[in-house]
């Protein structure tokens, strides 16, 4: 047995959900290294920005390698002499040689309940399905996406409410908890099989995702605009003009009232649904702040439509 104090740990993730974890791990192992991906461009000026896992591991004082990927890395000797990877949301899926490197594996925290979510949008999933819990599970990783068996999950409720970011900073904590719940039990802790006829699967989201389509129901239009906000954002067109809708309530059926059709109805700003409507409480039109509804109608007239 490794003594806690002396376990060696490479940990491999990059943005903001794991910074917990990280901060768990340099408190209960000894960080070897930490792997995330490279510095990257973003925002208005596209300035290099280095991801959040690099910032907490610079304030934490441990190695950082940022590689463009692991392919053919499995020999590079700062990977040699861990006894385990702990791994979460690192952004590449890892080949059977980075798998085998540490003495005694490799963990994954996924932000679901796996089987449920396998993949790489688990957070705006569950809540677009509207499921009632989600969680963290803690897996041996296998060469394959999220297959690997179970030690151990942690769930939470989510509320009918829940946004996007009240979710993420959840299972951020969630995550850094499970982590040590983990520990506590390492190295004795086992492993079960997923059920594999109870697999979902998602897939990593684009811009194209956040295009909003109004022939579904006022529930699912809701909870579509809750998912994806801020990441990767919902939006529609006004005519030629692209507007991000950032917040939407449903609204009871509205007569005559198409999908995608506006109108205004008690100081509300109404858009059609199939069988209802939803009232579009913030948005933000393109080049400019987000505003409330009202505010965007005092500056624009009111479009026919939402396509």
């Amino acid at each position: 047995m490794v003594a806690m104090q002396r376990l060696q740990t490479v940990f491999m993730g990059t943005p903001e959900i794991s910074v917990p974890a990280l901060q768990l791990l340099a408190e209960r192992t000894q960080v070897r290294l930490v792997v995330t991906q490279p510095d990257r461009p973003a925002g208005r000026g596209q300035q290099l920005q280095a991801p959040p896992i690099k910032r907490a591991a610079t304030s934490l004082g441990l190695p950082i390698w940022q590689p463009e990927t692991l392919r053919g890395s499995a020999q590079d000797a700062r990977l040699a002499g861990a006894d385990l990877f702990v791994v979460m949301a690192y952004g590449e899926l890892l080949r059977q040689e980075v798998l085998d490197a540490p003495a005694h594996g490799c963990i994954n925290l996924h932000a679901s309940l796996l089987p449920r979510w396998r993949g790489a949008s688990p957070m705006q999933a569950a809540l677009r399905a509207g499921d009632a819990e989600t969680g963290i599970t803690v897996m041996r990783m296998v060469r394959g996406l999220d297959a690997g068996p179970i030690y151990s999950t942690l769930a939470l409720p989510v509320g009918p409410r829940t946004t996007l970011p009240e979710l993420h900073d959840r299972l951020a904590l969630l995550a850094a908890e499970a982590l040590g719940a983990f520990l506590d039990r390492w190295p004795h802790a086992t492993a079960q099989p997923q059920d594999e006829s109870r697999v979902t699967l998602c897939r990593k989201l684009t811009a194209e995702d956040g295009h909003l389509r109004f022939t579904c129901t006022p529930v699912e239009l809701e909870r579509w605009v809750r998912a994806y906000s801020p990441t990767p954002g919902c939006w529609a067109l006004a005519g030629s003009d692209r507007l991000r809708v950032l917040e939407v309530s449903p609204r009871s059926a509205v007569a005559d009232l198409q999908p995608g059709m506006l109108a205004l109805e008690s100081s509300e700003l109404l858009v059609g649904c199939l069988g209802g409507a939803c009232a579009i409480l913030r948005l933000q039109p393109a080049g400019k702040r987000e505003m409330g509804a009202a505010d965007y109608l005092r500056g624009h007239r009111l479009p026919a439509c939402l396509g």
